[in-house]
């Protein structure tokens, strides 16, 4: 739906904390969803994290190997993984990307299950328009709730928990900041610091004022930390989010899932070998941003590209092919829901757009409202 920009919305997003904005919040447009659309995404979330977690499950007990072969983790990682897991270590948040078909059904695209972002806009900035645009509606956004109540369930009041993160990119940095308001209001002691700073010594994190990092929330992937640092995988810390979340922040689970659970509405068809013919989404194991993605048309197993591999760093390893999904355009943009879990339960939605069928970095964010 057209609509016209606050007067003054720039300095009012900017004081909350938004102040890496550029061109990628709109408001000259906002989605309107009903009722049931939302228990429709509501139930598709739950049901799909679910069922990632019953892949992770599989995985962790059935299939070491495809830890070690698809996600290129070395033993001891795997055995970190595992501890991790059976320790029910608990998770912050994550983030679904739905694709909704022809049908009206939410369609699994992936799951940032490690440092998803788009957060403060989906949690406080979204709502922030709509009380100023549209005071009476509602919106399906209980992520800020969620959030301060999640934290009192990891961690007892007072905890001193880090935030690390890199500090020269602003939308980590506004990230970083936000989450750890979120855990002040439930009670923590906060420090935000550059993951460049962390200083470890015989098994211990410290920062650079000396005190032990007991907590910390790392806005870091995982399999950077794996690459870059494996001693430091295995210090006393509590990391947020925890290391099994190595298992679900891929794209290879997603083969997983459909073997799993092939009759499922929510779940596309992925494979981790080229298939014989078809149309796919190739997607890198290991990619972020809408990096190195392209859509490709398969016959005889040769592929012939239908949209151009996306710029990025992440085609180097193995890919998969998820089963394309025909989008549906308004006004000529490409709508994805990202759909949050906080605390193992749906929480809300951020919905951005573009007008190329692969969301990357750039795409809008554009505000939504309840019927």
């Amino acid at each position: 739906m057209a609509i016209g920009p606050r007067m003054d919305y720039k300095d009012k997003i900017e004081a909350l904390g938004f102040d890496f904005h550029g061109d990628y919040w709109k408001e000259e447009a906002y989605y309107a969803i009903t009722e049931a659309e939302v228990s429709r995404l509501e139930e598709a979330t739950a049901a799909a994290y679910e069922m990632y977690c019953d892949a992770a499950q599989y995985i962790i007990d059935e299939k070491p190997e495809f830890m070690e072969h698809y996600l290129q983790l070395p033993p001891e990682i795997v055995e970190q993984i595992r501890d991790s897991w059976e320790s029910d270590e608990l998770s912050l948040y994550g983030r679904f990307d739905f694709m909704i078909d022809r049908t009206g059904t939410p369609r699994i695209l992936e799951f940032n299950a490690d440092t998803p972002t788009s957060l403060l806009e989906a949690s406080v900035i979204q709502w922030q328009w709509k009380e100023d645009r549209f005071p009476q509606a509602d919106q399906y956004n209980g992520i800020h709730e969620g959030l301060v109540q999640s934290w009192k369930d990891i961690f007892p009041s007072g905890a001193d928990v880090h935030f690390a993160g890199s500090l020269n990119d602003h939308e980590d940095t506004g990230t970083l900041q936000y989450l750890a308001s979120t855990a002040m209001e439930a009670g923590c002691s906060t420090r935000v610091l550059d993951i460049n700073d962390l200083d470890l010594n015989q098994g211990v994190f410290k920062d650079p004022s000396g005190e032990q990092v007991k907590h910390c929330f790392k806005l870091y992937p995982w399999e950077w930390m794996v690459d870059e640092s494996p001693d430091g995988c295995m210090a006393d810390v509590q990391w947020l989010e925890p290391i099994w979340k190595l298992v679900m922040s891929n794209k290879a689970i997603l083969s997983t899932l459909f073997e799993l659970f092939p009759d499922s509405p929510y779940v596309l068809p992925c494979f981790v070998s080229r298939p014989q013919q078809g149309r796919f989404c190739k997607k890198p194991v290991y990619s972020r941003e809408g990096h190195n993605i392209s859509v490709v048309d398969i016959h005889n197993w040769e592929e012939r590209p239908l949209l151009k591999e996306t710029p990025g760093d992440y085609n180097q390893g193995a890919y998969v092919y998820q089963q394309y999904v025909d989008p549906t355009p308004y006004s000529g943009r490409y709508p994805i829901i990202g759909s949050w879990v906080v605390g193992g339960v749906p929480a809300g939605i951020g919905i951005r757009e573009n007008t190329s069928e692969i969301t990357d970095n750039m795409s809008e964010f554009v505000p939504h409202i309840i019927e």
